[in-house]
């Protein structure tokens, strides 16, 4: 009863709001309401049968509300067949607005939707249904393919990604090879996000036959939804596609393309699954320096930082796509980001376990968290890490989940007392050894040299697996702990470098006294039996770092400047400064572009010398970019700034303009009058590509110059 009326009070709500909107979701105007439809169904005219068994163990308020929809849904699905069948464009249209208009209101019920939805999507399929959307996506009129292809993005529950991969996957990827149709892709991008879920099988198939590729051409754009669609798509491509997917995407730069959607300030949305899909990439050891080269990882802290867990879920409850939240296989997906060693990863993690146990909360479902492992994993973040962004996100997961929240642990775990370890005792779950623990005085030394047959023998944990939980948490203790009050050689950082993991060996390392003068001279026995490392692989692998050479420390030599500096206003530019960054660093060049233009001391030191150490400057003018310049005459301007640098400096100042009126000279200062004087490229977003081949003979031009006059000058000292 309560699910009919909330599913009576949302066709109200959506009566009056596509009246009002211009949302992708938006039903067609010549549809006529399903409410009345509905009504001839329930009375036997138009069904001609009864409806088929909804599954078995639905609830009976879930059965209520399939009762009235399977019929129409039944109805819409007969009257496309047999419209397809006559080629009557006009009906195809109408029953496919029907079925839309019927899924589009099953995934919205509040706490229901997700069954209601999967059973209508399912019966979709199972009524022939999905086989039909698939064939009219070859119709040669533009606008039924246009609306099956968006039905279809709305209804790939995983047995209908399932038929695709089996059945269609052909059919998708010829239609990725319309990329330059922008209506089209607002589907077809969303089909490609819910398809990159299947399996890494079907992940390999899509990449390798151009879906990636044309993910990220549209990345290039500016159409919101399309956008959205490529991030998500992207982040689905790195959870779901495996180790195979995620080295693709590597070799065909996503991390770099993945720059524009994390830098955006349009969507939040859209920023925070690029960010998701590069921690993702960051967390596979074997690219994640090549993700950390792309300068997108950068930008995942200061994002998840300025965000808010409940704002951002009331915006996914506002999208279709996101209002029921993720299910637990979905979920389970974090863990090892959350578990990991990079920081970006534990905070986003944290931040998406926030959002959805605000969505899981309205839903009563929390305690999905626990089923799935993820309670212990934002504990430990809490007890352990020294990130602060990290730490509030979980400690606010675990309380909406109605979760204890652990007390921060002292990281000088070396120096601690013995209460300090009783409280660790009791955090971690032994409080039943504390007496022990306390009678035999265990501080911080003998907690980090404690074996398992001393935990045995002395402190009265006679079961193995007892014992084993014990060394696991200890483990961990050691791999967080802070070493630096007796670790001067900074070996916990060497080991780091090895394998995150094995920070873990650093006290018995240092207590054997190795040191990194030392540490080439090591044997595997010393390893063994003097600092305690009893795993040999792992002995193997320390040994094999060993006879690397150290990297020498050059502390006073300044690391070489960027090819180019990009300066821009954030206002009105910084879209178009992010997609130039790509475009060149694609192309092999270095790239310096600030990405916050905070407001300190040192950072601006920093900034300026960037500007003079760069050998381009591409200066980004946009809409109004030169307003704040004009009556500066103290300097205040980020932008006034770096042109003034550039000139003094004598830098190759490339203009690019994009919808730019050029000002009174005598509007703007006189220390940077002389930038109006450079000849200027007009940006094109329909001809990237000749655009910036523009762009590049400006630079190469400027380099062969250069080039010119160093070779000039080494003639006349020889």
């Amino acid at each position: 009863m309560l699910l009919s009326l909330t599913l009576f009070l949302w066709r109200l709500y959506r009566r009056f709001s596509i009246m009002f909107s211009s949302e992708r979701l938006t039903v067609p105007e010549y549809v006529s309401r399903l409410q009345r439809g509905r009504s001839g169904s329930g009375s036997g005219s138009g069904s001609g049968s009864e409806p088929k068994a909804v599954s078995p163990g639905i609830n009976a308020d879930v059965q209520a509300v399939l009762a009235t929809s399977i019929p129409a849904l039944r109805s819409a699905i007969r009257r496309l067949k047999s419209s397809h069948e006559t080629s009557d464009s006009d009906e195809t249209r109408r029953a496919i607005a029907e079925l839309f208009q019927l899924v589009e209101e099953a995934w919205a019920l509040p706490a229901a939707g997700r069954q209601v939805a999967e059973e209508i999507c399912n019966r979709i399929r199972l009524d022939g249904g999905l086989e039909l959307l698939l064939q009219l996506q070859g119709t040669p009129a533009v606008e039924i393919t246009y609306e099956s292809a968006k039905l279809l993005e709305q209804i790939l529950i995983s047995d209908n990604r399932d038929y695709i991969a089996r059945m269609g996957l052909g059919v998708v990827l010829n239609l990725t090879r319309h990329q330059e149709d922008a209506q089209l892709a607002r589907s077809v991008s969303g089909i490609l996000e819910h398809m990159f879920k299947h399996s890494e099988e079907t992940s390999v198939h899509l990449i390798s036959n151009g879906a990636l590729d044309a993910l990220l051409f549209w990345c290039r754009g500016t159409d919101p939804t399309v956008l959205r669609h490529c991030a998500v798509a992207l982040a689905n491509c790195a959870m779901y596609g495996g180790h195979r997917c995620q080295r693709l995407m590597i070799e065909k730069q996503a991390a770099e393309w993945l720059f524009p959607l994390a830098f955006s300030k349009e969507d939040e949305l859209i920023r925070f699954y690029a960010c998701l899909a590069v921690t993702v990439l960051a967390a596979n050891r074997e690219i994640e320096k090549e993700v950390v080269k792309s300068g997108t990882l950068e930008l995942v802290e200061p994002f998840i930082a300025s965000l808010d867990p409940d704002d951002f879920a009331r915006s996914l409850l506002d999208s279709a796509d996101c209002m029921q939240g993720k299910t637990a296989a979905d979920l389970q997906h974090l863990l090892p980001l959350l578990d990991g060693t990079r920081v970006e990863g534990k905070c986003i993690a944290a931040f998406y376990l926030c959002v959805e146990t605000s969505i899981k909360s309205r839903q009563r479902n929390t305690k999905i968290f626990q089923e799935i492992g993820a309670v212990q994993s934002l504990k430990r973040i809490v007890m352990y890490s020294s990130n602060g962004t990290a730490c509030a996100l979980a400690k606010r997961a675990l309380s909406m989940m109605g979760e204890e929240v652990p007390k921060h642990i002292l990281p000088c775990v070396p120096n601690w007392k013995t209460c300090e370890v009783l409280t660790w005792l009791q955090q971690v779950g032994f409080s039943a050894y504390c007496d022990r623990f306390q009678e035999l005085q265990v501080d911080g030394d003998l907690l980090l040299n404690i074996t398992d047959q001393e935990l045995s023998a002395d402190l009265g944990m006679t079961a193995s697996l007892t014992r084993k939980s014990f060394l696991r948490d200890l483990r961990v203790l050691k791999t967080y702990a802070n070493y630096s009050t007796c670790d001067p050689n900074n070996m916990a950082d060497w080991l780091v470098m090895v394998d995150p993991r094995f920070r873990q060996y650093t006290y018995g390392l240092v207590q054997s006294g190795v040191d990194r003068n030392i540490v080439q001279s090591l044997t595997d026995l010393q390893l063994q039996h003097d600092c305690h490392i009893d795993n040999g692989v792992h002995r193997a692998r320390i040994l094999s770092a060993t006879r690397r050479p150290l990297k020498p420390c050059h502390t006073d030599a300044l690391p070489a400047g960027p090819d180019v500096f990009i300066s821009y206003r954030r206002t009105t530019g910084s879209q178009l400064a992010s997609l130039l960054k790509v475009h060149l660093q694609v192309r092999g060049y270095s790239v310096f572009i600030d990405v916050e233009k905070l407001e300190s001391g040192k950072f601006e030191d920093k900034l300026i010398q960037s500007v003079q150490r760069a050998r381009n400057f591409i200066l980004v003018l946009s809409a109004n970019a030169l307003d704040k310049c004009m009556g500066d005459t103290a300097m205040k301007d980020w932008v006034h700034k770096e042109i003034v640098t550039a000139l003094v400096g004598k830098k190759n100042i490339v203009p690019v303009t994009d919808q730019f009126m050029w000002p009174d000279p005598m509007s703007l200062p006189e220390d940077m009058r002389a930038i109006l004087n450079f000849n200027g490229i007009k940006w094109s977003h329909e001809y990237q590509e000749a655009t910036i081949e523009k762009i590049l003979r400006f630079l190469k031009e400027h380099q062969d110059q250069t080039d010119g006059i160093d070779a000039s000058k080494e003639q006349k000292k020889k």
